[in-house]
């Protein structure tokens, strides 16, 4: 049984710095995430990391109409876009089949491309091993799914912050995530200079 904290919600730009220097690109906002021990049966592995390529570069087609994210790269091929769209009704009809729609609380979150860092009430475990579950975009109900191990846990006040170091992914599926971090990030950044 694991203990808990008295749940409090804070800003995750407050406890930013409780990353790494290297992750100073980083996505702040509130997601809903949880995690789990492991993904069952292991077999599943490889699918779960496809279907998160599938879903960041749908993600990165969808979030900018302007701009595409094979034309980051000098393509801009009508077919490739239209392959992944069809991938992500595919997934979430899946998805939807499997019944996995259940969509966790909403967490403060910081995600970098090395590490994620969340606020909860419950003690997750230095050392231990899980599999975080978040949904980045709130019109899909297919969260990203990244392995990693919990290597440090601050309490903020009533908040329990876990930072946990995401386990090496494929290169295609860490450029993805990078790309992805990187245009949110550059657009918070433009925000809070227009605020500001």
């Amino acid at each position: 049984m694991s203990e808990t904290l008295p749940p409090e919600p804070l800003d995750p730009s407050d406890v930013a710095s409780l990353l790494p220097r290297a992750d100073a690109v980083h996505l702040d906002a509130v997601l809903p995430m949880d995690w789990v021990e492991t993904i069952t049966p292991q077999s599943a592995l490889a699918d779960v990391m496809a279907d998160n390529g599938t879903l960041l570069r749908a993600l990165l087609m969808l979030d900018d109409s302007r701009v595409a994210a094979d034309a980051e790269q000098g393509r801009n091929d009508a077919i490739q876009h239209l392959e992944r769209r069809i991938d992500l009704l595919l997934i979430m009809a899946s998805t939807a089949l499997r019944g996995m729609n259940v969509i966790p609380p909403e967490r403060a979150c910081v995600l970098s491309a090395r590490h994620l860092l969340w606020g909860s009430d419950e003690i997750v475990g230095v050392g231990r091993r899980v599999w975080a579950r978040i949904y980045l975009h709130h019109r899909i109900a297919l969260p990203l799914m990244l392995p990693g191990q919990i290597v440090e846990e601050v309490a903020e006040g009533d908040v329990l912050w876990h930072r946990m170091a995401i386990e090496s992914l494929d290169d295609a599926l860490q450029g993805d995530l990078e790309r992805f971090i990187f245009r949110h990030h550059r657009r918070q950044v433009a925000r809070q200079r227009a605020a500001g």
